[in-house]
């Protein structure tokens, strides 16, 4: 009579197609997490187990990439399952990360117990991924490659000046733009409140366009060689701060803008550099420091 009862609650409270389910809620904008998931090199920088993908006993393999979505094949033995991890907005700074997949169970009372058993197995095993996923994610440095923060606008009036290449500008040539910016300073009486900025523009057919500033204490007059501009000091601004070339640099500042995009921050300026490092004295370019800005809104 017993054995009769538990065959039959088998068949009563374990279906025929067992639901297998995990989520985690995270701060983070799903563009960004998007990018950062549609690279395969980045999941061996947060997967739990061994690489290639397996984790407690289960390999893990990712089928297919569609907008938000990644399918991904469960083998354990000779069992295969069919998931799917898709990307979930809740608002613009935060989303959910789900992991639906599906194990068929048996007609068989006893292979439906194994299969129950194991379907909550993998259950187990995808919450702990995603766990490890979070974790990761939460760190804005491995979705962007740099650290950002928002934070406020130090510096207010400042003093600049524009040259045009045919090249990308050296650090020489940057260099004595900067220096006839302090000579102009000097020249007023004026005050440098921080470090030399830098922008430099791509304008096509191969030519450059540089501006380099100064912030000063105090407005200066215009010239033909020299213009002042105002940044609204207390105002919004995106920083990062990083080390290396113009490559290094290049990219940053892709990420900085792929930042600005996703969280939808409006900008009133153009993005620059803050030459921590003088460029001119180091020639060793993976020894400069130099801290981004972006000014939002």
């Amino acid at each position: 009579m017993s054995i009769a009862f538990l065959l039959a609650a088998v068949y009563l409270f374990i279906p025929r197609k067992i639901k297998i389910e995990a989520a985690v809620p995270l701060n983070a904008a799903l563009p960004g997490v998007f990018r950062t998931l549609i690279n395969d090199g980045s999941w061996e920088k947060w997967w739990p187990g061994e690489i290639p993908f397996t984790y407690n006993k289960q390999i893990y393999s990712i089928r297919g990439k569609l907008f938000n979505l990644f399918d991904i094949d469960i083998y354990s033995d000779k069992d295969t399952i069919n998931s799917r991890l898709g990307l979930v907005l809740v608002n613009e700074n935060t989303m959910t990360i789900l992991w639906n997949a599906e194990q068929v169970s048996s007609n068989d009372p006893f292979k439906r117990f194994i299969r129950h058993r194991h379907a909550k197995q993998t259950e187990k095993n995808m919450n702990a991924i995603l766990q490890r996923l979070k974790t990761f994610l939460q760190k804005k440095e491995n979705i962007y490659g740099v650290y950002i923060k928002e934070t406020l606008v130090k510096d207010s009036a400042l003093i600049s000046t524009r040259r045009q290449f045919d090249h990308y500008p050296n650090a020489q040539e940057v260099d004595s733009m900067i220096q006839s910016l302090k000579k102009y300073i000097s020249q007023n009486n004026a005050i440098e409140k921080n470090s030399p900025m830098l922008n430099v523009f791509e304008l096509g057919n191969s030519r450059y366009e540089a501006m380099t500033a100064i912030p000063v204490d105090k407005a200066l007059p215009k010239t033909n060689d020299f213009a002042p501009k105002f940044l609204l000091k207390g105002g919004n601004i995106l920083e990062a701060e990083i080390q290396g070339g113009t490559h290094t640099i290049e990219k940053a500042l892709k990420e900085l803008e792929n930042y600005r995009a996703d969280y939808k921050f409006n900008s009133p300026a153009i993005p620059y550099q803050l030459l921590v490092t003088d460029r001119a004295k180091e020639p060793d370019t993976t020894k400069w420091i130099t801290r981004l800005y972006y000014p939002v809104f």
